[in-house]
């Protein structure tokens, strides 16, 4: 009788001030939207980071007949230019810094370069003298990508050297941006829902002073008094929570894994609808929690009992 009573209760309360639980229900569900956002963006964060860190990689590119760096001014790199990279990258100067390093002739640059470009009218135009010879370095320690890179960058018949970390740094500066943006904003917006939490409840127990006051004379609760109030804004929250949820899902499967997966590799995005296992779950609680958080000062404020 008392849960019929008390769910009886949340429904009448709700009803009552339906425009103000809906206000509710949409501001929750936009502010946790972007927390799920800027929760996903930091992981996507963390493993591209990880991912670069472990693969640690330093790529030397060798001058090729189309070359136009000043250091390829004399044409492409000769056997002695090969020679004395790969005795660098065997001397003791470098292997402190250098966990493997491996060489990709020309005819493997053309495999590679057919590959990517397959079905394209102009691949049929270069033969393997147009590749580079490359080296790949594996580092022990990412942080010491800029020595290997200072070593070799402006040599004679090296064409240029690339950092695999310093080339997506830019990139993963703007996701940091986006995710303090988005959490910045989120925790505007929860505020905006805690409050309107409040004001609902204020509202609630305006309108039912008389059941109030007849659930003292009788000795009700403190507990069975608040219970309505208090479940009444964590189901608001919670509803919130779920269409939040939702949101995060069409974000996830249609921008992430329709458009930037395909775009930038598998390799590098590694979010998805999966993640939604744990953060549709973080997204219903945390909304259910600030609701009763909220509700309680509310009611520690509006409801003497």
């Amino acid at each position: 009788m008392r849960a019929r009573y008390i769910l009886g209760e949340i429904f009448t309360g709700l009803w009552r001030n339906i425009a103000m639980v809906i206000s509710v229900v949409i501001v929750t569900a936009v502010s946790l939207t972007f927390v799920g956002t800027g929760a996903v963006m930091q992981k996507q964060i963390m493993d591209m980071k990880s991912t670069l860190v472990e693969q640690s990689q330093v790529t030397i590119f060798l001058c090729s007949p189309h070359s136009t760096a000043a250091s390829c001014a004399g044409g492409a790199a000769t056997d002695a230019t090969i020679d004395s990279v790969r005795e660098a990258l065997d001397d003791d100067v470098l292997a402190p810094y250098i966990a493997s390093s491996s060489e990709r002739s020309q005819e493997e640059a053309l495999e590679i370069y057919q590959e990517q470009f397959e079905g394209e009218s102009f691949v049929s135009n270069f033969t393997a003298e147009d590749m580079p010879v490359s080296f790949h370095i594996t580092l022990k320690n990412a942080d010491d990508s800029a020595a290997v890179v200072e070593f070799f960058q402006g040599r004679d018949g090296v064409d240029e050297v690339t950092d695999l970390l310093s080339t997506f740094a830019p990139f993963i500066d703007v996701l940091n941006q986006s995710t303090m943006f988005a959490l910045g904003l989120a925790v505007l917006m929860l505020i905006a829902a805690l409050l309107l939490v409040a004001t609902t409840i204020r509202m609630s127990v305006a309108g039912r002073r008389r059941e109030i006051a007849i659930m003292r004379l009788v000795g009700a609760s403190n507990l069975f008094i608040r219970l309505p109030f208090l479940l009444e804004g964590a189901v608001a929250a919670i509803i919130g929570g779920v269409i939040a949820s939702g949101m995060l899902w069409v974000g996830l499967h249609y921008i992430v894994e329709g458009w930037l997966a395909p775009t930038l590799g598998e390799q590098l995005i590694t979010v998805g609808t999966v993640d939604l296992l744990w953060a549709a779950p973080l997204l219903v609680i945390l909304g259910g929690v600030l609701s009763i958080a909220s509700s309680v000062i509310s009611l520690n404020r509006y409801l003497k009992v």
